[in-house]
C-alpha cells in the first residue's frame, strides 16, 4: 500500500520531473520486495541506461534525488490536512474574507473533534487565535480581539511543553546518577500547582509525573497520578499515553520490588488499562516481562480467576519462541497459589530453555512446593542442584544475591533442630533483616 502511494507520488510532475527516478524506484521495489534479491550497483545502472558505461557518481545523484522525494512524501503523508494557520495567513494577506472565515471555522471544528488535549492542541488553538486577532484588528474590530484568551492559550501550551520535557528528562535519572539541569523547573512547577492549572488534566498529569521523582509523599502522589491517568489517558496521543503509562507502571514496580505491597492494586489497575486500550501491545505482541509482571501482581492480590483468564487470553500474544515455556511458568505460579502442587510440578517440567531469571523463578517455585509439602530431602537436594546452576551463571548481579539468600534461608529452615528456640529466633531475625529477599513473605509464612 505504501509503496504504491510513493510510486504515484513520484509519477506526478508536481513532485518529480525526472522519469529515470521512477524507473529507479520500480527496479528497487521489484528486487527488494518482490524478488527479494540483493541489489548490485552496476546492474541497477544497466537497467536504467542499457547502452551507457557505469557511472557511479550519476547513480549516487539519482539515489539522492529519490531519497529527497521519498522524504518529502513521508513528511506530506504525516502532515495534518486540515486548514493551518499558514493557510489562514495567506487568505488574510489576500483579503479573502469568505475563505478565511470558512477555513478558520473548519480548523476550530477539526481541533474540537479530536480527543487530544496535549500541548500541541493548545498551541494550535493559540496560533489560530493569533490569526483571528490579526484578521479582526486589521478590519478595526477592536471589540473582538480577546487578547487575554491568546495569553491563556499560550501559557497552557508552553506550560505543557515545559512539563512534558521535564518529566522525560527526569525519568532517565532513575537509571543513572547523572543529574539533568532543568532551567526554571521550580517556577514552572509553582505555576502548574495553582488551582487554575491543576484543573487542566494535561497539566495535572504532567505535574504528578514529575512529583513522583521529587517528593517524599510518594504513596499519595502515585495514587493521584494513577487516578488522573486512568480518567484522562485519551487526551494524549498513543505514543505519549504509552510513555506515561509505562512511567507509572515502572515506578510502581520499583516500589513493589522493595516490598511495598501498597502499590500492587494501583499497578494492576494501570496494567489492566494498558491491556484494555492496547497501549501495552506493540505490533500486537505483549512483552514477556510485562506478561510476567501482570500475572505475578494479580496472583499476589489473589485475583486468581482474573489471572487465569489473562494467562489464556494473552498467551498467543507472546513471542512464539518462548511462548509455551513462559505460559507454563506463570500457570504453575497460579496452580501453586491454588495449592494444586501436582499440576504446578507438571507444568514446571515443561519450562525448558528459559533465560536465567525465568529458569530461577521455576526453580524457586519448585523449592517452595517441596518445602510446603515437608519433602525435606527433595528440598535439600534441589537447593544443592540450584546452587550449582547458580554458580555457573555469569553477570547476574542483584539477582544472584537474592537467589543465594533464598536458598540459604530455605536450607537453614529445612535443617533447623525441631526444638532449638535460639536457632529458630536467629533464623527469624535473619529472614527479617536480609536484603535483597523477594521471598520474605513466603519464608515468614512457614512459621
Amino acid at each position: 500500500m505504501e509503496r504504491r502511494q510513493l510510486k504515484d507520488w513520484l509519477a506526478s510532475p508536481v513532485h518529480n520531473r525526472r522519469e529515470e527516478v521512477c524507473r529507479l524506484f520500480a527496479h528497487i521495489d521489484n528486487y527488494l520486495h518482490h524478488l527479494r534479491l540483493p541489489l548490485d550497483r552496476e546492474q541497477v545502472y544497466r537497467s536504467l541506461y542499457p547502452s551507457r558505461v557505469f557511472d557511479d557518481l550519476h547513480l549516487r545523484q539519482l539515489c539522492h534525488y529519490l531519497l529527497q522525494s521519498t522524504e518529502t512524501w513521508l513528511a506530506w503523508r504525516n502532515s495534518d490536512s486540515t486548514p493551518t494557520p499558514s493557510l489562514l495567513a495567506e487568505y488574510r494577506a489576500r483579503g479573502l474574507g469568505r475563505l478565511f472565515e470558512h477555513s478558520y471555522k473548519k480548523a476550530i471544528q477539526t481541533l474540537e473533534k479530536s480527543t487530544h488535549r496535549h500541548p500541541e492542541y493548545y498551541w494550535q488553538h493559540y496560533l489560530l487565535a493569533r490569526e483571528r486577532y490579526a484578521w479582526d484588528s486589521a478590519r478595526g474590530r477592536l471589540g473582538n480581539l480577546n487578547l487575554e484568551h491568546q495569553e491563556e492559550l499560550l501559557q497552557v501550551a508552553l506550560l505543557g511543553f515545559k512539563l512534558r520535557q521535564a518529566y522525560l528528562s527526569l525519568a532517565p535519572q532513575q537509571l543513572s546518577d547523572m543529574p539533568v539541569n532543568i532551567p526554571m523547573l521550580d517556577a514552572v512547577l509553582a505555576n502548574a500547582a495553582t488551582a487554575k492549572q491543576q484543573a487542566i488534566p494535561m497539566v495535572r498529569i504532567y505535574y504528578l509525573a514529575i512529583q513522583l521523582y521529587r517528593q517524599t509523599e510518594e504513596d499519595a502522589v502515585f495514587e493521584q497520578f494513577s487516578e488522573a491517568f486512568r480518567a484522562h489517558s485519551h487526551i494524549f496521543t498513543t505514543d505519549e499515553a504509552r510513555d506515561l503509562l509505562l512511567l507509572g507502571i515502572n515506578f510502581g514496580i520499583r516500589r513493589i520490588n522493595t516490598e511495598q505491597g501498597a502499590y500492587l492494586r494501583a499497578c494492576l489497575l494501570l496494567f489492566q488499562q494498558g491491556l484494555d486500550t492496547e497501549l501495552l501491545l506493540e505490533d500486537g505482541r505483549l512483552n514477556t516481562l510485562t506478561y510476567n509482571n501482570i500475572a505475578g501482581i494479580a496472583i499476589r492480590l489473589l485475583e486468581l480467576d482474573w489471572a487465569s483468564t489473562f494467562l489464556e487470553t494473552y498467551r498467543t500474544r507472546l513471542d512464539s519462541r518462548d511462548r509455551e515455556a513462559v505460559y507454563a511458568l506463570n500457570a504453575a505460579r497460579l496452580a501453586y497459589t491454588r495449592r494444586d502442587y501436582a499440576i504446578a510440578l507438571q507444568l514446571l517440567r515443561t519450562c525448558n530453555d528459559l533465560d536465567f531469571v525465568h529458569q530461577m523463578s521455576a526453580r524457586i517455585l519448585q523449592l517452595k512446593i517441596h518445602v510446603d509439602n515437608q519433602e525435606i530431602d527433595l528440598a535439600l537436594n534441589h537447593i544443592r542442584n540450584t546452587r550449582t546452576y547458580l554458580k555457573r551463571q555469569p553477570n547476574t548481579g542483584y539477582h544472584k544475591e537474592n537467589y543465594r539468600n533464598i536458598l540459604l534461608l530455605s536450607e537453614h529452615w529445612c535443617k533447623r533442630p525441631a526444638y532449638d528456640q535460639e536457632k529458630y529466633h536467629n533464623w527469624l531475625t535473619a529472614v527479617k533483616n536480609t536484603h535483597p529477599l523477594t521471598e520474605r513473605a513466603w519464608l515468614l509464612g512457614l512459621i
